[in-house]
């Protein structure tokens, strides 16, 4: 088989390289990249690559062609991972999260554990298992644009057996409202045992959040200096905003434990109320399977 000028099928400029050997086809885009390589690194391809070739197989200037049942994108960033070295580096190295799934899930799928790790690394700046990381802003190896990005998040993590991204994942989900998740583009995408636990647990969350907020209208007033005042400005938000300067030393050392508290009970329920193993059980699958990253081939 030859690539006629009618042909629709592509090459990746990158990942063509005219002297390798072996030629990858996902959707009608062609990579050109060494047999070798790739069996030293995925224990599937070397598999894969060890039946002897028939005649009826197809070939592409004289390459051996092998089909993926994979997305095009997809194949893309895992083989630019694995062949450029520079291109997907551990954190604290900046990445965007399509080529964090896209990677964690063909370096789950074809077994290559260093990238597997390299790529649940990444996920867990942004999607923590602790809350006194997930307080600290600025950790994240890369930017999330909300709502498909949790759903694209949810799913690639269920995929992949990563349970511990999972609780974080579905709480920056369930922040949306329900019907911008039921119409997201990534909602189909998602396996129906997924889509339940969304549904189901969305009201949980939402219950669960309220005490959170209260703070805002609890009368301090055994120890409040000036309880007009503070009361009177407390009522103007709905939402935790700084009180500093605005209301009596007090009542701001009062709201800020009781925040605090509210947010703790709430973090240690996330897992429950998604239906997942408590935090302690997810932080040692975590621990199972983000080994050192040095550790690679």
């Amino acid at each position: 088989m030859t690539i006629g000028n009618a042909d629709p099928l592509q090459r990746v400029p990158e990942l063509w390289f005219e002297d390798d050997n072996l030629i990858l086809r996902a959707e009608t885009t062609l990579f050109r990249v060494s047999k070798g390589v790739l069996a030293a690194r995925s224990s599937v391809f070397r598999d894969m690559l060890s039946f002897p070739q028939t005649d009826s197989e197809e070939h592409i200037d004289g390459c051996p062609v092998v089909r993926l049942h994979d997305t095009a994108a997809d194949v893309t960033y895992f083989l630019r991972a694995i062949f450029d070295s520079g291109f997907f580096e551990p954190p604290p190295a900046k990445t965007d999260l399509a080529a964090i799934t896209g990677i964690l899930r063909l370096s789950h799928k074809y077994d290559v554990q260093y990238l597997r790790r390299r790529a649940l690394l990444h996920l867990d700046t942004g999607y923590p298992t602790s809350l006194a990381v997930y307080e600290v802003s600025g950790a994240e190896t890369f930017c999330s644009d909300g709502l498909d990005d949790s759903l694209r998040t949810i799913q690639c993590a269920a995929e992949v057996g990563a349970a511990w991204v999972l609780p974080t994942a579905f709480y920056f989900l369930c922040y949306s409202d329900m019907r911008d998740i039921l119409n997201a583009q990534q909602w189909a995408r998602l396996a129906p045992v997924d889509q339940e636990t969304t549904i189901v647990s969305y009201t949980k969350q939402r219950l669960a959040c309220p005490p959170v907020l209260p703070f805002l209208r609890i009368p301090f007033t055994e120890g409040c200096t000036d309880p007009n005042k503070c009361s009177a400005y407390k009522a103007a938000y709905k939402d935790w905003t700084p009180f500093e300067g605005k209301v009596c030393a007090y009542c701001l050392g009062r709201s800020e434990e009781y925040h605090r508290r509210a947010r703790k009970k709430l973090w240690d329920e996330l897992p429950a109320i998604y239906g997942l193993p408590a935090w302690d059980v997810l932080e040692r699958l975590k621990a199972e399977s983000l080994t050192l990253e040095g550790m690679s081939p």
